[in-house]
């Protein structure tokens, strides 16, 4: 009789600790994918029972450690966006039951922020002088005033953080004049970059 007393408080105990750990009876842990995430510092959130999950840049998949019992509700939401980027779910996944179909296939997708690429031109005087940032490609026409300056800037937004490398296609037509570029290589920053500098003499 005392072993079944002595067994009975062990169950009791474990059931106790189960339930302080966050387990409640739960079967199932909730998880998912993260897709294109670039950037640091986005937090999860299971707003159903308040378990935060931080998420590290380059992370392709996240799983919470507090499991959920079937039909249990869940709403994972994003409690910080990460730095520099956007991130979404995906179909609405993020919100449901738990089940075999739901809880181990919530999806976001992240975004990181794009800027736009550009610079000035100085001593262009005739058209044809083509710039180029990888298969993006811009074309510069010569300043209505003599002797002006050209701003530019590129068709295509550069994410923050990707590396970007402006190179002339073509040089101008018609002149003894040669274009040369600088500040045309490094990584793209958090806002709109206008610093190349094209040079034509």
């Amino acid at each position: 009789m005392k072993s079944l007393y002595q067994r009975a408080g062990l169950t009791l105990l474990c059931g106790a600790i189960l339930a302080g750990c966050g387990g409640g009876g739960g079967s199932m842990a909730l998880s998912g994918t993260i897709a294109t995430l670039n950037k640091p510092d986005l937090v999860l959130i299971n707003t159903k029972n308040g378990e935060t999950l931080p998420i590290a840049s380059g992370q392709v998949s996240f799983v919470f450690t507090k499991l959920v019992k079937p039909d249990e509700d869940f709403d994972i939401e994003i409690q910080n966006q990460p730095t520099g980027a956007k991130c979404k779910a995906l179909d609405n996944s993020n919100i449901g039951k738990a089940s075999v179909y739901t809880a181990y296939s919530i999806r976001f997708q992240c975004i990181t922020n794009p800027y736009s690429l550009g610079g000035t031109v100085t001593g262009l005087d005739t058209k044809g002088l083509v710039l180029t940032n990888g298969s993006d490609t811009v074309s510069i026409l010569p300043p209505t005033t003599p002797g002006a300056a050209v701003s530019f800037t590129f068709p295509a937004l550069v994410a923050d953080g990707s590396p970007y490398g402006v190179a002339i296609l073509t040089q101008p037509k018609d002149t003894t004049k040669v274009c040369s570029l600088s500040n045309n290589v490094g990584t793209m920053p958090s806002g709109n970059y206008n610093g190349i500098v094209v040079t034509c003499q």
